[in-house]
């Protein structure tokens, strides 16, 4: 604010996500959806697309690999504990990660400004479609590792 105008708006440092409206963003329940139907697999890619649309190709790059790698980490660790164990247990800690990254980089903030603006966002079904195709990545990875410990190595369960 450079004029002494007490009616002037203040400058904020989310209004620079306005600039790029060609690109949309996925809406925070969208990429909610993501996540519960494809873990942070999903979770990761669509929070990378938002960082992409807001020209944040290393935040990008972040949020895919923290993707991948926390769903390799959920697989091994549902492969070590026990049976009996509710698949809540599992989804919880995977919707937090997730809304911990919100608030943590600029995403949040973007995302609020566009929805209070009026731009317009990305459907939730595209989200949906793209929890949807990575839960079932995971779940013929997560076959094709069983067929080959029972198969290959002679597991049994």
């Amino acid at each position: 604010m450079e004029s002494n105008n007490p009616y002037e708006a203040p400058a904020s440092f989310a209004v620079d996500a306005q600039r790029d409206t060609t690109r949309p963003l996925f809406r925070t329940g969208a990429i909610y959806i993501a996540t519960f139907m494809g873990s942070t697999l999903a979770g990761g890619w669509v929070l990378a697309m938002n960082h992409e649309a807001l020209g944040q190709p290393g935040l990008a790059r972040k949020a895919r690999w923290s993707g991948l790698v926390a769903s390799l980490a959920l697989m091994a660790l549902s492969f070590l504990l026990p049976w009996q164990i509710p698949g809540v247990a599992y989804l919880v800690p995977q919707l937090l990660a997730v809304s911990q990254w919100l608030k943590k980089t600029p995403q949040g903030d973007a995302i609020a400004v566009r929805l209070a603006a009026g731009l317009p966002m990305r459907s939730n079904w595209a989200a949906a479609g793209i929890g949807l195709l990575c839960g079932l990545a995971q779940l013929a990875a997560l076959g094709l590792i069983a067929l080959t410990a029972i198969y290959g190595f002679g597991v049994e369960l």
